[in-house]
């Protein structure tokens, strides 16, 4: 993980989920990543600099981001994405996660906007549907026809 990332994630402070689990993560390796000219120009925040530059010395590697102007940048370099929405499908889709949509609303009860239209789209890759309790439903083929 790049060392700004590393900064921005502890900045939470003690109340912070993320910050308070951090130090504790074994996969959590903290690295110094050299900011490359080609990201600078964008003038994006020190976190995003460094996930691009990093992914761009890495080839094969995709940057995770959700920042729109660091998406522009990554794209547009070549540097391919995946943003916190693909990572709770991808969970799911691998038995790390039982629910995108719940996760998706512990997101938003944190104070995350999340439009509804991404949470369909996201619920949708996820084979998930909205039940009448509003909990998550795999979609089975007999709910297809």
């Amino acid at each position: 993980m790049p060392d700004a990332v590393w900064t921005e994630i502890a900045a939470g402070g003690t109340g912070d989920t993320a910050a308070s689990a951090l130090p504790s993560r074994t996969w959590a390796q903290r690295q110094a990543v050299e900011p490359s000219p080609r990201v600078l120009n964008w003038s994006l925040g020190p976190g995003e600099t460094a996930v691009i530059s990093d992914a761009l010395k890495h080839p094969g590697m995709r940057a995770m981001l959700d920042d729109r102007d660091a998406s522009r940048c990554a794209r547009t370099l070549g540097v391919q994405t995946l943003g916190t929405g693909g990572t709770l499908v991808l969970a799911k889709r691998r038995g790390l996660l039982p629910s995108v949509g719940d996760a998706l609303q512990r997101l938003r009860d944190a104070g995350l906007w999340i439009d509804e239209d991404v949470v369909r789209l996201l619920r949708t890759k996820a084979d998930e549907r909205l039940s009448g309790h509003g909990s998550a439903e795999p979609v089975t083929d007999t709910d297809n026809g």
